[in-house]
């Protein structure tokens, strides 16, 4: 069986090279119907403010997580031991004025820092263990 000669080779498809157009039938210019909102940065910003307090409440537990050795034993041992009303009580202790919700497991600690307002801003801490 004989190959028909053509002027493009046997794999030749237009959708991969090489490209024997001179040019695009169609060009394709990339178009964004979608129109945004005007940009207003107040709650962004009240947001930005909210999240500095709980930075430096979160810097503040874990200086003392990384300063006292004893502190952060007995965090590990009463998360070990499942009992949650020590653990936010040691971590209160630090002098935070926003507590996190703790969870634990046998590998570490979650804390989650939570705004009051309503922008729903929090932080997220994981802290291991093994």
């Amino acid at each position: 069986m004989e190959r028909r000669k053509t002027m493009y080779p046997y794999y030749y498809s237009p959708c991969q090279p090489p490209y024997y157009y001179p040019s695009a039938p169609y060009p394709y210019y990339a178009q964004n119907y979608r129109t945004f909102p005007s940009v207003d940065p107040s709650k962004f910003i009240v947001s930005a403010k909210e999240m500095e307090g709980l930075m430096t409440n979160a810097s503040k537990l874990l200086a003392k997580m990384a300063e006292s050795r004893q502190f952060s034993y007995n965090i590990m041992t009463a998360a070990q031991e499942s009992n949650q009303a020590k653990v936010e009580s040691l971590i209160q202790s630090t002098g935070i004025n926003n507590i996190p919700k703790v969870t634990y497991n046998p590998d570490g600690l979650r804390l989650i820092f939570e705004a009051k307002g309503d922008t729903n801003t929090s932080l997220a801490l994981r802290l291991r263990w093994t």
